[in-house]
C-alpha cells in the first residue's frame, strides 16, 4: 500500500521503513536521517497499519535523543500512550521498579552513579593491604558485569593470582554492600534485568508479548548484556530494527562490541540489511574529509557517505606555537564570526579528546566575554552540595541506602565525627542492619550519652520529613526538606563559592519543579531515578545561546554549524596508549572518534594544534608531533623528515618537516594550489601570531595605549576582578599581558579583547 507518511522519506530510507516484520539491520552513516526514518516508520505502523503504540519499544542512546523522538512522534500521531521510548538503562529501571521484589529487593531501590560506587569501593579497600587503585577495582567490576560474569566467573580471566584474589574479594564485598543498601549501580540495571527475565519465565513472557516491535539506535555501541537483553525481548517473532554504524563505535572501553553488528545477522534469521549513505548534515568538503579518514580502518562494512549539500567553506588547519595561542585563535575566530557573519554562540562547538584541554580554552573564552558551557565533565547533579541534598531524599525513598546515610550524617555538621560515623557503619555491618536502623534504635545497639542524643535528633528529623512526603506536591516537599535540614544555612555565604553553591541548590529545586510540571503524578522515586540516569547533554536546548565545550564522546549524536577540533597532536588525539598498543583495534577506535568529531560539523570545520606543550613528566616544554589523522585526511602533509628528538613518536610528518614545507615560498605556493579546494593552512609561530587571516577583523593596535600596561600596574577585569601585571606588553602585535589576579591567580590575557581598566 502507498503511505503518505513514507513518501516523505528518500528511497534509501523508505526501504527499511516499509519492512515491519522480521529482523532488519540498517547501517546508517553520520547525518543520514536515521531518526527521521525511524519516526516515520513508527508513525506508519501506528497510523497506516493500526499497530497499538503499547506494543512498540524504541531504545535510544541518550535521554536527549529519546525526548526528541517523543516530541516528533507526538506531532505526527494523536496518541503514543504506552509506547516506551527510552535508553537501555531507563527501560531496565522501569522493568525493575515493577518486578525487582521477585529478586529480594525493595521496589524503592536506589541507583548508584560513579560517585556513590567509588565511595563504597573506597570504604571497602581502606583496610586492605593492596597496591591496586580504586579506579582499577571499579573498572574490573564494571567489565565483569558488562560481560554477565559474577565474581567467581570473572576471576578465571585474571591471570595474576594475587591480583585475582584482591579483585574477587573486593567485588564480592561490593555486591554485598549494594544488596544491604537495597541499591544497584548503573551496570546492575542491565544485569539484574537480564537475571530477572531469565529466572522468571512469566515475567519474560509478559514483556515479549508487550514489545512486539523493537527498535535499537546506535546498535554498534551495545555491550554483551544489552545484546542478550535484546535477544530475550525479541522472542520468537524477532521483529527488531537495529540501526548502527560501526564507523561510529567509540565505547569499547565500557564494553561496547562492534562485533554485535555482524553477530546480529547470524542470530536473527533472514535478516534484511539496508544502507543509509546520503548525508543531510554536512557540506561536501566535510564529507569528503570524513571519508578519507575512515577508509584507513580495516574492520568496517564498506560504505561511502555522500551529500547533495553545497561544496562549502574551506577547512582550516591552524598551527600555533603553544596551547595558549591555540585557545586564543579559537576565541578570536568565534568572535570574528559572531560579528562579521552574524553567527550565534550556540552555532559553535569546541571538541576535545580529553577534558584537560578545556581549562586554557575556558580562560580565553572568559577573556573575550564569550558565554560557554562545558559538557562531558563535572555534571550538575554530581556537585557536592547537590549530592548532600539528594542524600536526604534518597534516604526518605530508601532507608536502607547506607552511602546516603553516611553522607547525611556528615552534612550538615551534627557533632558526629568521622570516627563515630565509621563506628556506626561497622555496627550496622556486624548486626546485618542498615545505618538508619542504628540511628532509629540507638539505645538497642548500646549507644548512649551525647552520641545517642544526636542520633535521636536525626531520627526525629526523618520522622518529621516522612510525615510530609505523601501530603505535599513533590516540589513543595523537596523545598521543605531543604529548609528543615538547613542545607543553605550550612553552606553559608562567606565566600563567592559559597554563594554559587547556594544558587546551585536553588537551581536543583527549580529542576524538581520543572520535572513535576512535565510529569504529572510523578513521585519522589521517579524524580530521583531521572536525575541519576541523566547525562549533562540531556538539558542542552536549541534556545540556549552559548558555545559548547565537549569531549568528542559527549558530542555523539549532536551537530553544530561550526566545529573546532583542538589538540590534534599525536599522543593526544590519537592517545599515546592507542598508538603504542599491540591491538590495532585501539587505534581504529581513536580514528572512529575523530570521524565522529569531523561529522558533527555542518558548515565550517577548524582543526587546531600547538607546536609545543609542557610535559609534567619531564617538567619541560617539548615539541609535539602533528596528529596522524591530519596526515591521513590531507595527503599533501605527508613529508618524511627526522623528528626533533627520539622521545617524540615518529610519524610520516615531523614538526620541522611541517615548518619547512609551509615556510618555503615555492612549496607553499604549490601546496595552496593543490589544496585550495579543500583547506586553508595557517602556520603561526610564537613571533607572528597576528597573521593576515585574523588581523583584518581584529581591533586596531594602539601602541601608545597598550604601552601603559607595564609590569607593576594594577588593573581590573570584568570576570577576574583586580590584579597586578607581572609581565607587561613585549610584543605589540599579539599584545599579551600576564596578570596576577587576587581572586583567581595568574592569567595571560590579550589587551585587544580583555577590556582591562587601569586603576592606579
Amino acid at each position: 500500500m502507498t503511505s503518505e507518511i513514507l513518501n516523505n522519506l528518500n528511497i534509501e530510507q523508505q526501504k527499511p521503513a516499509s519492512v515491519i516484520d522480521g529482523p532488519v539491520l540498517v547501517t546508517a552513516g553520520a547525518g543520514s536521517g536515521k531518526t527521521r526514518m525511524l519516526t516515520h516508520r513508527i508513525a506508519h505502523m501506528v497510523k497506516d497499519l493500526d499497530i497499538a503504540p503499547y506494543h512498540i519499544l524504541a531504545i535510544t542512546f541518550t535521554n536527549k535523543a529519546a525526548n526528541e523522538m517523543k516530541e516528533r512522534l507526538e506531532k505526527m500521531l494523536d496518541n503514543i500512550d504506552g509506547m516506551w521510548v527510552c535508553t537501555f538503562h531507563a527501560m531496565c529501571s522501569k522493568i525493575l521498579r515493577q518486578n525487582i521484589d521477585l529478586m529480594g529487593y525493595s521496589k524503592s531501590f536506589s541507583i548508584y552513579g560513579d560517585t556513590e560506587k567509588n565511595r563504597v569501593i573506597k570504604r571497602i579497600i581502606e583496610n586492605k593491604n593492596t597496591n591496586i587503585n580504586l579506579e582499577t577495582f571499579a573498572w574490573h567490576i564494571s567489565n565483569a558485569k558488562n560481560n554477565l560474569l559474577d565474581p567467581d566467573e570473572y576471576s578465571k580471566f585474571i591471570s595474576d593470582p594475587k591480583k585475582c584474589t584482591a579483585i574477587t574479594s573486593v567485588f564480592k564485598e561490593y555486591e554485598s554492600e549494594l544488596k544491604k543498601s537495597n541499591s544497584l549501580d548503573f551496570d546492575d540495571l542491565l544485569v539484574k534485568t537480564y537475571n530477572l527475565l531469565t529466572q522468571n519465565p512469566d515475567t519474560l513472557d509478559y514483556y515479549k508479548r508487550k514489545f512486539k516491535y523493537i527498535y535499537v539506535d546506535e546498535f554498534q555501541d551495545t555491550n554483551t548484556t544489552q545484546y542478550e537483553l535484546l535477544k530475550l525481548l525479541a522472542g520468537e517473532n524477532q521483529n527488531v530494527l537495529a540501526v548502527g554504524d560501526e564507523d561510529q563505535c567509540i565505547y569499547s572501553w565500557r564494553g561496547a562490541k562492534v562485533s554485535n553488528v555482524q553477530q546480529f545477522t547470524k542470530d536473527f534469521n533472514n535478516c534484511q540489511i539496508f544502507k543509509l549513505e546520503q548525508n543531510y548534515r554536512s557540506t561536501k568538503k566535510i564529507i569528503s574529509l570524513a571519508n578519507k579518514l575512515i577508509k584507513n580502518n580495516i574492520h568496517r562494512i564498506d560504505k561511502n557517505l555522500w551529500t547533495e549539500n553545497i561544496d562549502g567553506e574551506t577547512i582550516e588547519i591552524k598551527q600555533t606555537y603553544n596551547d595558549i595561542e591555540e585557545a586564543e585563535f579559537i576565541a578570536e575566530k568565534i568572535e570574528d564570526l559572531i560579528h562579521i557573519q552574524g553567527k550565534k554562540y550556540s552555532d559553535f562547538a569546541i571538541l576535545m579528546r580529553v577534558n584537560s584541554l578545556s581549562r586554557i580554552i575556558e580562560e580565553k573564552l572568559l577573556t573575550y566575554n564569550i558565554p560557554y558551557k562545558v559538557y562531558g565533565g563535572f555534571k550538575f547533579f554530581e556537585r557536592k552540595e547537590i549530592k548532600d541534598t539528594t542524600a536526604y531524599l534518597h534516604l526518605i525513598a530508601n532507608p536502607n541506602d547506607n552511602d546516603s546515610a553516611i553522607r547525611m550524617l556528615s552534612f550538615p555538621k551534627k557533632g558526629i565525627g568521622d570516627v563515630s560515623i565509621a563506628q556506626i557503619n561497622e555496627l550496622a555491618k556486624t548486626n546485618s542492619v542498615s545505618i538508619m536502623d542504628i540511628v532509629n534504635n540507638a539505645s538497642e545497639y548500646g549507644i548512649s550519652g551525647s552520641l545517642k542524643t544526636k542520633l535521636d535528633g536525626v531520627r526525629d528529623l526523618f520522622i518529621n520529613l516522612n510525615s510530609k512526603k505523601d501530603i505535599m506536591p513533590i516540589e513543595e516537599f523537596v523545598s521543605y526538606v531543604i529548609n528543615q535540614v538547613g542545607i543553605k544555612d550550612a553552606i553559608g555565604t562567606k565566600t563567592e563559592d559559597d554563594e554559587n553553591k547556594c544558587l546551585n541548590v536553588d537551581d536543583f529545586l527549580k529542576s524538581v519543579t520543572e520535572y513535576s510540571d512535565a510529569n504529572e503524578g510523578a513521585t519522589l522515586d521517579d524524580f530521583l531515578q531521572s536525575i541519576t540516569l541523566m547525562r549533562d547533554i540531556d538539558n542542552m536546548s536549541e534556545e540556549d545561546n552559548f558555545v559548547s565545550l565537549l569531549t568528542v564522546h559527549s558530542a555523539k549524536g549532536l551537530e553544530f554549524d561550526t566545529v573546532f577540533i583542538a589538540g590534534l597532536n599525536d599522543g593526544l588525539f590519537p592517545l599515546s596508549r592507542a598508538i603504542n598498543s599491540n591491538d590495532q583495534n585501539d587505534l581504529e577506535e581513536e580514528r572512529r572518534l575523530m570521524y565522529v568529531a569531523v561529522t558533527r560539523a555542518k558548515n565550517r570545520l577548524f582543526l587546531t594544534r600547538s607546536k609545543v606543550k609542557f610535559s609534567f613528566e619531564s617538567k619541560r616544554t617539548e615539541y609535539t608531533m602533528i596528529s596522524r589523522f591530519l596526515t591521513e585526511m590531507f595527503e599533501e602533509l605527508k613529508i618524511n623528515k627526522t623528528p626533533y628528538s627520539s622521545n617524540i613518536i615518529k610519524t610520516n610528518l615531523s614538526e620541522s618537516g611541517f615548518d619547512d614545507y609551509l615556510e618555503s615560498s615555492n612549496r607553499k605556493e604549490s601546496l595552496d594550489q593543490r589544496m585550495s579546494s579543500h583547506i586553508n593552512i595557517v602556520n603561526v609561530s610564537k613571533s607572528n601570531e597576528s597573521n593576515s587571516n585574523t588581523a583584518s577583523s581584529a581591533p586596531k593596535i594602539n601602541i601608545q595605549e597598550y604601552s601603559k600596561f607595564r609590569t607593576g600596574v594594577k588593573v581590573k577585569h570584568n570576570h577576574f576582578g583586580v590584579g597586578t601585571i607581572t609581565l607587561g606588553v613585549k610584543d605589540f602585535a599579539s599584545a599579551f599581558v600576564t596578570i596576577n589576579f587576587e581572586s583567581v591567580g595568574i592569567k595571560t590575557l590579550s589587551l585587544k579583547y580583555a577590556n582591562l581598566e587601569i586603576i592606579n
